[in-house]
């Protein structure tokens, strides 16, 4: 609508004497709008208000910021958009103000979302054969969408990365095939130990995968399952949650794990990250630490990771299958209590045999993304619609021209064509002008998400500072062998502590002692010399004045 209007305008510019309603008619525009408009009233879509909180460059971040999250497919709430508009106005306020910042109205999102043209939508229920139909369309935006991230940022096989949170029972296994003669039901007696761990796992399109992240219940690490008996790679990753289950704070941990153990081995700048839409991987901690790390998150749709994600197609599968092989060996061989330390002994074999070179190249060719094929997946869903042949996917080409520059090589092209236009073109000064205005524009939407930026890389900061003070305490073994709870190791552990303070505190009084000693011996010595010298003469001798001013010779000093 908005563009017709434009042409419009741009026709009684050209045409002054035109009559108002037949250019309405011409270009299929509202009279009555098209009245205000020649009148020099602007749209209320877009136009900020008198008395707004953030400015137009402030307001455009916000917007780049939705537009970031939805783009790759992950939800966008209105929290966030809360979020992010109240922490620009607190890196804003004075600090005076510091102890009660100020914060957008209760109203502010819904007209800002309004303003900005965004809508808020709830998903909506189907029945299956529309689903089906559904489906078909959300793959080939899905496919589209990846292969201009792929194609716009250069990226290769070795930095298309999948990761998935999988759950494991500790000693709940699968049933087997034996091999018998007789008919009747056979069991295995598997001491049954219901508690939950999550491996957190990554693959790439080249058939790496990430070291192991493990998250085990409980709130506290235990020394035993870093013994080297239980032979865990160095590069494995614990971390511990009430549930065994992954959250906000464990994804955070788990994308510095990522990138600490694929950015040296990264053929290009960026690294593309394809992912679920569980909440934990779309917080605003984790987008920003991806930005600011060079990686690109990619969401899958929702309701068909079972066909589009990797490690959900092939290799979660055998995943499961070498764990419950693994817990029935261990069975068989007299195991009889199935504990953490079971479970971390066996899981590296398990991802050894899961995460092979064939099995990881599979998991990317059946699902599409390398090499490129979106009919692999198309298939699947026309099987569950033959009647309604499949439209083909159009992948567009191209790129639309930038307004506002928004990124560092846009701001200094738009840079150069300044410098150019003050050289060849002095007199162009409305032109000149045009471009500076877009060019500080941009500069100020840059600057204003630098403020999230550094926001969250003072979290950053602080969680790494907390993690290198626990890696310098001292982890001393508690006791060799034997089994250990936790109540008794922590009194192993204090008592310790105690120990050491009090073997501290006896060295510090021993030294004392010694100084005190040695200018006692020093006086004296002192003292022996003195009386010496004064028998001799050297000395005068040592008078002590009285409180009624008699005076009193010392015999001895």
């Amino acid at each position: 609508m908005e563009s017709r209007i434009q042409e419009a305008l741009q026709y009684f510019e050209d045409f002054p004497g035109a009559k108002v309603a037949a250019v309405a008619r011409l270009f299929h525009v509202p009279l009555g709008r098209l009245r205000y408009r020649l009148e020099g009233r602007q749209p209320k879509k877009g136009a900020a208000g008198h008395n707004t909180l953030l400015t137009r460059p402030e307001e455009l971040a916000v917007c780049r910021y939705i537009d970031r999250l939805d783009n790759v497919g992950l939800s966008v709430r209105k929290e966030f958009v809360r979020d992010a508009a109240n922490l620009i106005l607190r890196e804003r306020s004075s600090k005076a103000k510091a102890g009660n910042p100020p914060a957008v109205g209760q109203h502010w999102v819904s007209r800002f979302l309004t303003r900005y043209g965004y809508d808020s939508k709830k998903q909506k229920t189907l029945d299956s054969n529309r689903q089906v139909a559904e489906d078909i369309d959300k793959v080939n935006q899905y496919f589209q969408r990846l292969r201009e991230i792929i194609e716009t940022h250069g990226i290769t096989p070795e930095d298309i990365w999948n990761m998935d949170e999988t759950g494991f029972q500790l000693g709940v296994g699968k049933d087997q095939l034996i091999v018998t003669k007789r008919e009747r039901a056979h069991y295995l007696a598997i001491p049954t130990n219901r508690e939950s761990a999550t491996a957190i796992e990554a693959i790439s399109a080249a058939g790496r995968h990430c070291p192991g992240f493990l998250i085990m219940t409980g709130s506290k690490h235990m020394a035993r399952w870093y013994a080297e008996s239980v032979g865990l790679d160095e590069d494995t990753a614990l971390g511990v949650s009430e549930t065994g289950y992954s959250n906000d704070e464990l994804s955070l941990e788990w994308i510095r794990h990522f990138d600490k153990h694929t950015a040296s081995t990264a053929k290009g700048l960026k690294r593309l990250l394809i992912l679920d839409g569980h909440g934990s991987h779309h917080t605003k901690e984790f987008i920003e630490y991806c930005d600011n790390h060079h990686i690109i998150p990619f969401g899958l749709p929702s309701h068909l990771t079972h066909i589009l994600q990797p490690l959900d197609v092939c290799v979660f599968q055998p995943l499961k299958h070498y764990h419950a092989k693994a817990l029935d060996l261990a069975v068989r061989d007299g195991c009889t209590n199935i504990t953490k330390l079971e479970f971390l002994a066996s899981i590296k074999d398990v991802r050894n045999h899961a995460f092979k070179r064939s099995t990881i190249f599979s998991a990317f060719q059946k699902t599409g993304i390398y090499p490129f094929n979106p009919h692999v997946v198309l298939q699947v869903l026309e099987s569950r619609q033959p009647h309604n042949p499949t439209p083909e996917p159009q992948f567009p080409t191209g790129s639309s021209p930038f307004e506002t520059p928004l990124t560092l090589r846009q701001v200094n092209k738009l840079a150069n064509n300044i410098m150019e236009a003050v050289d060849e073109f002095p007199d162009l000064m409305a032109s000149i002008s045009t471009d500076i205005d877009r060019y500080v524009r941009g500069t100020l939407a840059m600057s204003t998400e630098l403020v999230q930026t550094k926001r969250d890389l003072g979290r950053t900061k602080l969680a790494e500072t907390v993690a290198k003070r626990r890696r310098a305490m001292k982890n001393k073994t508690l006791q060799t062998g034997g089994v250990l709870t936790v109540a008794e190791g922590r009194r192993m552990v204090q008592r310790r502590v105690d120990a050491d303070l009090a073997a501290a505190r006896r060295r510090v009084q021993a030294a004392e002692q010694r100084a005190r000693n040695g200018y006692k011996r020093w006086f004296e010595a002192t003292a022996k010399e003195a009386r010496k010298w004064r028998t001799s003469g050297r000395l005068e001798p040592a008078a002590v004045y009285e409180t009624d001013r008699r005076c009193r010779l010392l015999k001895r000093f």
